[in-house]
């Protein structure tokens, strides 16, 4: 699926860099332009679409409740403020969420969540037309990365640990969501915190896979079906 296109509006330099720098750790969304106005913001929307707006309250000439009742039809929005007497106005007009300045990271993404969750948004780490590979965001940008030169993925809670042949990247996404992304001809789940290439396995030795120079541990749950898989590739392999 598409990523979900934001705007962030804000009179205060600083919030409107924060909210950039959390956007760009979440794969699903994509920053598209950020104002410290609401004037610009409502020209920016003559023109452009997007799917949800950040949205400060308190601003000169015309303040987030009155900028969210000017336009037509409204993108989804989420009100970012260091006001809490706002909380009523603010979900009277149907806001995902009303965040309190200073912003925790947790926040934010519980935030987000819910529209990623209540809606069929889902994050964009899309098939290329070869199905051969994928795109990935990482810093910002999102770069191609061939199936084949993936070796092994790890957990880390809402991220995962991308390794490559010559590098590795971070970025979020779920190992279960991985899973279902990846073609099953190659990869399968051996752990509860790793999936792995299969046909990069060197050595099989008890519950221990050997890729590179790494080594992977293999759970109970999931040693049985991931050898299944493995010996069917007619790879070799040693109990």
């Amino acid at each position: 699926m598409n990523s979900i296109k934001c705007i962030i509006v804000d009179d205060e330099p600083l919030a409107l860099d924060v909210i950039s720098d959390y956007i760009g750790r979440l794969d699903f969304l994509s920053e598209v332009g950020k104002f410290d106005d609401a004037l610009s913001a409502i020209e920016f929307l003559n023109s452009e679409t997007v799917d949800l707006i950040f949205l400060d309250i308190q601003m000169p000439l015309l303040n987030g409740i009155n900028f969210v009742k000017a336009i037509s039809p409204s993108p989804k929005v989420i009100f970012t403020t260091a006001h809490r007497n706002y909380a009523v106005d603010g979900f009277e007009l149907n806001a995902v969420d009303y965040l309190i300045k200073p912003i925790p990271f947790f926040r934010f993404v519980r935030a987000v969540e819910k529209i990623r969750t209540s809606t069929d948004y889902y994050t964009e780490i899309a098939d290329t037309s070869s199905s051969n590979a994928a795109f990935f965001k990482v810093d910002n940008k999102k770069i191609k990365v061939y199936y084949n030169d993936i070796l092994l993925i790890e957990s880390l809670k809402d991220y995962i640990k991308v390794v490559l042949k010559d590098r590795f990247f971070v970025t979020y996404q779920t190992l279960s969501g991985m899973l279902e992304m990846l073609p099953s001809s190659s990869f399968v789940q051996v752990h509860k915190s790793f999936i792995v290439n299969y046909h990069h396995i060197k050595v099989i030795q008890g519950n221990i896979l050997k890729i590179e120079d790494y080594t992977i541990p293999m759970g109970r749950i999931y040693r049985d079906e991931a050898l299944e898989k493995i010996y069917q590739t007619g790879k070799k392999a040693w109990k």
